[in-house]
């Protein structure tokens, strides 16, 4: 494939407006007890279908909100989140939709903003202000983005203690003259420019299951608050270390050894999203959702299992 089909398939991506689906961290495609609904139900536009044990994306109906991005519990829908990460960084914790007045770091919807990336830029700046239009005529995410915001903040101070004000028009005391306006537009031209130029291959990471890069926010967000309130499983006596919970969990979170004639439950808390998949999954019903600060590698259960074959 040659450089020109590399360059319109970057374009053709670029200009897509649906997320990108990663089955593995599915909990319909993982079979997970109960499944899940969650974007299709969230999705303002009814451009999500749940067909075949998987998400299936119209990319006519696509806007390109972020909502169902939001409410998944896996984290099987992501946007690149660099370059919302770095209007955030650029405009020192303030941006604003693609349909607010005035100039300023821009995103296309603030539907797309997600814990991991409100936490992280809280850690940084403090406050973090943000500048919508009218959704309730929007054609981008419609009149649910407000409240859906406030979930995504409610989350995010899950990490840190982030501080949002949400305003209606233009960025409080910015200047909207010829000079801005211009800094505005060449800063949204690199951006794309930079999105539509073909990826460089990335070197292969030592983790077997690489973090997702929300949950890589959420981390960074965390240690500089020291007062997270990270989801984590604790696992009751009569567990039977099946491997029902290491095989439903969307991130990898569970793993199980093997030592001897033991077999040993570990959680790493950093990549537990709360889904709970593995409560609702788990046979005996042992397991629960609880709370820690501790980012850490945490063992579970340990013991013989009863089907253990001597």
């Amino acid at each position: 494939m040659g450089l020109l089909d590399n360059l319109l398939n970057a374009f053709l991506k670029a200009t897509d407006p649906r997320p990108r689906f990663v089955a593995e961290r599915c909990l319909l495609h993982k079979n997970s007890v109960g499944g899940c609904d969650r974007c299709e139900q969230a999705c303002p536009k009814r451009a999500v279908r749940l067909e075949n044990w998987s998400v299936e994306i119209d990319e006519v109906d696509c806007t390109g909100c972020g909502v169902c991005v939001g409410v998944c519990p896996g984290l099987a829908l992501e946007y690149p989140l660099g370059g919302v990460q770095e209007a955030l960084i650029r405009g020192k914790g303030q941006v604003r939709c693609s349909k607010a007045e005035g100039t300023g770091e821009e995103v296309l919807c603030l539907g797309r903003l997600t814990p991991g990336l409100l936490a992280e830029a809280g850690s940084r700046f403090g406050k973090l202000t943000l500048a919508r239009g009218e959704c309730e005529t929007c054609r981008i995410g419609g009149a649910g983005i407000p409240a859906h915001l406030e979930r995504m903040v409610e989350e995010a101070r899950r990490y840190f203690p982030v501080e949002v004000e949400v305003v209606q028009g233009a960025l409080p005391g910015e200047r909207v003259d010829r000079r801005e306006l211009f800094r505005a537009l060449w800063g949204s031209a690199r951006r794309t420019a930079a999105e539509i130029v073909p990826e460089l291959p990335v070197p292969l990471e030592d983790e077997e299951k690489p973090l997702p890069a929300e949950l890589r926010l959420r981390q960074a967000a965390a240690r500089r608050g020291g007062h997270a309130r990270w989801p984590r499983v604790e696992v009751d006596q009569g567990c039977t270390l099946c491997p029902v919970c290491t095989n439903v969990c969307p991130t990898g979170a569970i793993r199980r050894v093997r030592e001897g004639e033991e077999y040993l439950l570990y959680l790493e808390v950093g990549r537990c999203t709360g889904c709970g998949a593995c409560v609702e999954s788990c046979p005996p019903q042992v397991m629960r959702l609880a709370e820690t600060s501790e980012v850490a590698e945490v063992l579970l259960y340990r013991g013989q299992p009863p089907w253990y074959d001597l």
